[in-house]
């Protein structure tokens, strides 16, 4: 199924707890807040599909639809000593409701899909699985459905199965392992939060992309066992051990 996995996440600016590893002449990077909740943060909308291979083994899709910021442009109001009243200043969005997820999707989302999308896949139908957020849109949205249709596409919104978040490949391993690589890089400001994310973005590999696309058919084959349970282990395949080997199944049966 030519399917596109979308959800939010909040990437903060650093960890309340962070583990380092220095040399005895090196200090530890200097982090200050006036409380551990005022830590900078910003939200994120992420979209992900199946990375593509060609017979030979080459990548020619690596599914990484995009990730987008949840952020505006406001002017300071008032004067401080890091910049003068008036100044515009990027600053994470205050709410994010159902209006804020359509101009995402719109504006966003669906031009990234249209735009990345393999050709020989186009005129498939291609289905966006958001979660049952109250502030994400209904799949009958009129400026969704107009814009999805735009150039003959046939794109449609369908939601994920309620309290089942090992069907999505986000909530499933990808937010885990994009936040690693995040904080590695130690983003200072939120316009570093927003460069480091998309950063961490491009280089991400399509080769753990894909396995986690694998963890998530193991996950749906186990609800099936339990009869739609989601009180089951992840089963672990060693996907990484089968793929040096070149025995990596494309799916699994």
């Amino acid at each position: 199924m030519d399917l596109v996995h979308i959800d939010e996440k909040w990437f903060y600016r650093t960890r309340k707890t962070q583990n380092m590893y220095l040399s005895h002449r090196e200090n530890a990077p200097h982090r200050e807040c006036k409380h551990k909740n005022h830590i900078q943060k910003i939200m994120f909308l992420s979209a992900m599909a199946r990375p593509r291979y060609a017979a030979q083994g080459n990548c020619v899709f690596d599914g990484k639809i995009g990730v987008w910021a949840y952020t505006e442009m406001v002017q300071a109001q008032k004067k401080s000593q890091n910049r003068l009243r008036g100044t515009w200043e990027l600053k994470p969005c205050h709410t994010v409701d159902r209006e804020k997820s359509r101009e995402y999707l719109v504006k966003y989302v669906l031009p990234a899909i249209k735009e990345k999308w393999p050709e020989s896949d186009r005129w498939n139908t291609i289905y966006v699985q958001q979660d049952n957020a109250r502030t994400h849109i209904k799949p009958d949205d009129p400026l969704f459905l107009q814009e999805a249709a735009r150039g003959g596409w046939d794109i449609r919104m369908i939601y994920q199965p309620p309290n089942s978040p090992d069907t999505n490949i986000l909530d499933l391993g990808w937010f885990a392992s994009i936040q690693a690589m995040f904080h590695r890089k130690m983003p200072k400001t939120l316009a570093e939060i927003v460069q480091k994310v998309n950063q961490s973005l491009a280089e991400y590999p399509h080769q753990k992309l894909n396995r986690i696309w694998l963890s998530h058919q193991a996950c749906m084959r186990e609800i099936i066992k339990h009869k739609g349970s989601i009180h089951y282990a992840v089963p672990h395949l060693k996907k990484k051990a089968l793929e040096r080997q070149g025995l990596l199944s494309v799916r699994l049966t």
